[in-house]
């Protein structure tokens, strides 16, 4: 009973918080123990407003430029360290879906701005800057799910029995290899997508005019309009929701399959 009751706060004090912007988003006013009234008119707002419209834009935009940048580089690396059996590779394998998630987010943004202030490269300030940064957080988390989706199927062998039936290098990467780590970076385009449309301290340091995301938008709206950025806050949560219900769908998928590894 006592672990029941442990469980149930826990769970509270996880989702009470994240429904209060959601309650207030469809209410007129909250000013009592209950929220009353009932409008969609703040969603509404996000997509009449011209500075919200176009902060949800930038940030679509964003998130999809993040999770392709993040896709070219991820899937050729883990390719090649899936093949690199040796201690070197091993090593590469461990420390790199890591290496840039040990570094502070307000550092990142600094080496960010430092890099990219100054000629030839001189970004800061940009929607340009802002899909490096936000390509930059996500590529350990699209690249350890890609070379994990590597690392449960035997690729070399695959490859190999492709080949010898006539299928050229192209053939083999379009109608083998890649249908098979699909939902390894499926999972890892969404992890990316929900990471980049809720990122707010690094884009806030090198985001310039033309670089204002959502969250940066929302921090905007709650000293102007609480009920907007509740409304805002509660898309950012369903964004979270939905990609989480999608990768562990994709999740349980892998797991469900069969053991291609052992083929």
């Amino acid at each position: 009973m006592l672990k029941r009751l442990l469980f149930l706060f826990l769970i509270s004090f996880i989702v009470v918080p994240l429904c209060m912007p959601v309650i207030f988003s469809f209410s007129l006013f909250w000013q009592d123990i209950f929220p009353q009234g009932f409008t969609l008119q703040w969603y509404e707002a996000i997509l009449t407003r011209p500075r919200t419209y176009s902060a949800l834009l930038t940030s679509l935009v964003v998130a999809f430029a993040a999770v392709s940048i993040t896709l070219l580089i991820s899937a050729p690396a883990a390719y090649a360290l899936n093949r690199m059996d040796t201690p070197f590779g091993r090593w590469i394998r461990d420390t790199a879906p890591i290496l840039t998630l040990i570094f502070p987010p307000v550092t990142v943004g600094t080496a960010l701005v430092l890099a990219f202030s100054r000629p030839p490269l001189m970004l800061s300030g940009n929607v340009w800057m802002v899909i490096i940064a936000h390509s930059l957080i996500g590529l350990p988390f699209m690249f350890r799910n890609t070379l994990a989706s590597f690392r449960t199927l035997n690729e070399r062998l695959l490859s190999e029995a492709a080949a010898s039936l006539g299928a050229n290098l192209w053939q083999r990467l379009v109608y083998v290899i890649i249908p098979n780590v699909m939902p390894g970076i499926l999972v890892g385009a969404l992890v990316v997508f929900a990471i980049s449309i809720g990122e707010f301290e690094v884009t806030s340091m090198v985001a310039g005019f033309t670089g204002q995301t959502l969250p940066l938008q929302l921090f905007q709206q709650i000293r102007n309009d609480m009920r907007i950025a509740s409304a805002i806050s509660s898309f950012l949560v369903y964004n979270s929701l939905l990609s989480f219900i999608a990768i562990s769908y994709l999740s349980a998928q892998i797991r469900g399959g069969p053991d291609r590894r052992a083929a």
